[in-house]
């Protein structure tokens, strides 16, 4: 930071966590070490961070045991082969379904034997389970990236 003047702990209080990091230039160490030699407070919470730094220095992850890396690697393969699966059927829905919603139109429009009212049921039909199927989807879709349980295991 570099800066001129006196230390002051309420305004300078992250140089604090920097002087025990030892991230500081010459001048900021000269200007804490001149404050600390003269503030027993500062004192205080520079052992603090210190034994913060320690304690947090000696921590260590537990390694899993090899069955945990075994799981671990079939699920993803599991997952990534289900979600392939998933996206190729939906392909395969969307496009059969667009294909036999078109096949269902020209049918429709291109006879004259059908009243009206049973040509627009059907297209309000068609066009109702459209909508649905976009609104399922969509509300999946928002809920899929907010659910708050979705790491919790059994």
């Amino acid at each position: 930071m570099n800066s001129t003047g006196p230390f002051d702990p309420r305004k300078e209080a992250p140089l604090l966590s920097a002087y025990v990091d030892g991230e500081l230039d010459a001048s900021d160490v000269a200007r804490i070490e001149a404050h600390l030699a003269e503030d027993e407070q500062t004192r205080r919470e520079v052992e603090q961070l210190r034994r913060l730094k320690a304690v947090t220095g000696s921590l260590r992850l537990k390694e899993p045991p090899p069955e945990v890396w075994e799981d671990f690697w079939s699920s993803g393969w599991n997952r990534s082969e289900r979600t392939l699966g998933w996206v190729l059927f939906g392909l395969a829905v969307l496009v059969l379904g667009g294909w036999g919603a078109t096949l269902t139109l020209q049918a429709l429009l291109g006879t004259d034997d059908l009243p009206l009212i049973i040509k627009g049921a059907v297209l309000g039909g068609m066009l109702g389970v459209a909508v649905l199927l976009v609104s399922v989807l969509r509300e999946r879709m928002h809920k899929r990236g907010r659910t708050r349980y979705k790491d919790v295991v059994r």
